[in-house]
């Protein structure tokens, strides 16, 4: 009889983990392997663009001095980026906007950058829920520090 409730024992286990779901939460089920995961050490900080209806002039971004990149239209980029405090600058056609943001290893930040009348650009954070479906939204055009 152990040696039954053993083997059983042994065959449910074996079904858990094959199954994949064992330690997820529901929120990391519904995501699956759709969306990827920081790089080890690292933090992943995406800059999206929404739909920019009629302004469709781009928008630029600089991280301290270095700059990062453009967004024009429905897009997104990814920053890979080591744990630290960076001060980030949305520029628009005529005045910019400054954030700074402190990332830790493993995190996952959403930035929307945004026209701003007359001829600025917005930069501000969003959920991780928008965010994602923002970027499932959007068409990938970024840069990697």
């Amino acid at each position: 009889m152990k040696k039954l409730l053993v083997a059983l024992a042994l065959a449910l286990s074996v079904t858990a983990c094959a199954s994949g779901q064992g330690g997820k939460t529901e929120w990391m089920r519904a995501y699956g392997k759709t969306f990827y995961e920081p790089n080890d050490g690292m933090a992943a900080v995406y800059i999206i663009r929404d739909d920019p209806g009629q302004d469709t002039a781009p928008l630029s971004l600089v991280m301290g001095q270095q700059p990062v990149g453009s967004l024009s239209g429905l897009t997104w980029m990814r920053l890979d980026l080591t744990p630290s405090l960076y001060d980030l600058r949305a520029y628009g056609t005529q005045g910019s906007t400054e954030l700074i943001i402190t990332v830790n290893a493993g995190q996952s930040r959403f930035l929307l950058i945004q026209p701003k009348p007359p001829g600025n650009a917005d930069l501000q954070e969003v959920s991780q829920a928008e965010g994602r479906r923002l970027v499932r939204k959007g068409q990938a055009v970024g840069s990697n520090l």
